[in-house]
């Protein structure tokens, strides 16, 4: 089973360089953030989900230049990068299938 990595301002730009990442950012205090946190968790413990994405997560309140330069706004907000290019954004709760989809075709 894959973990969620944590992520700090300072390690961001080296994580979302190589291969598929999911960077989930969020606050601690937002309800809509844990149940999130939950469907990723579930997602993770399934065949279906491909070894070779990495699941990231960074807390925009510890993060605000991060979450400024990529124009969060809303939280949870889900941002897929390919390579260092973000591929999709999502804002708000995603269910399991929505995320498997938004991920680039030759992951999934």
């Amino acid at each position: 089973m894959q973990k969620i990595e944590n992520l700090t301002a300072a390690v961001f730009p080296y994580a979302v360089r190589n291969g598929v990442v999911v960077v989930d950012f969020f606050t601690r205090c937002d309800g809509k953030c844990f149940h999130q946190k939950k469907v990723i968790e579930s997602m993770l413990n399934k065949d279906s989900f491909p070894e070779s994405v990495r699941i990231t997560k960074i807390d925009i309140d510890e993060a605000p230049v991060i979450a400024a330069k990529f124009e969060i706004d809303a939280v949870p907000t889900l941002l897929v990068f390919e390579n260092g290019c973000e591929v999709c954004r999502i804002t708000g709760v995603i269910n399991e299938t929505d995320l498997l989809n938004a991920l680039p075709q030759n992951q999934s």
